[in-house]
């Protein structure tokens, strides 16, 4: 290929989601900014942008680049496993609140059915939503003292 055309390709550095936008200003020398304005712009009116850059994301080359030094790949996945270890040991912690306050949720409205079944009054089911957001409100006050 002469070296007087340019390639578009998708960009390393200058990316946010796959370096389409990045890859679409270096092409066009214009500002990336102005690029994902353009595909926001264009996915409101009508998603013809989304699918455009789901496309592009898809035919597009990446960039080819320099591979990382062996020292600062190894730096990085050092960062990478400390954070996903953070982020199990956080999403243990909500999962088992939520299973708690599930069960609290399942354990509420059973009682609310067996009582109206043995003494006959009728639940109004358009206080349960109000009522639930005050129980889950205290509910995270409690938890944070």
């Amino acid at each position: 290929m002469p070296s007087g055309i340019k390639k578009f390709q998708r960009s390393r550095t200058d990316r946010i989601i796959f370096g389409v936008c990045g890859g679409l200003a270096n092409y066009f020398q214009v500002d990336a900014t102005l690029i994902r304005v353009l595909f926001i712009l264009l996915t409101l009116a009508g998603s013809f942008g989304f699918w455009l850059y789901i496309i592009l994301a898809l035919v597009t080359p990446l960039e080819p680049g320099d591979k990382l030094a062996n020292s600062q790949a190894k730096d990085l996945a050092k960062e990478i496993q400390e954070n996903a270890k953070k982020l199990g040991a956080e999403i243990q912690v909500h999962g088992h609140t939520t299973k708690n306050l599930l069960g609290l949720f399942i354990l509420a409205l059973g009682l609310m059915l067996l009582f109206q079944k043995f003494f006959h009054f009728m639940v109004d089911w358009r206080l349960l939503a109000p009522l639930l957001i005050i129980f889950l409100g205290l509910f995270l006050i409690i938890k944070h003292k």
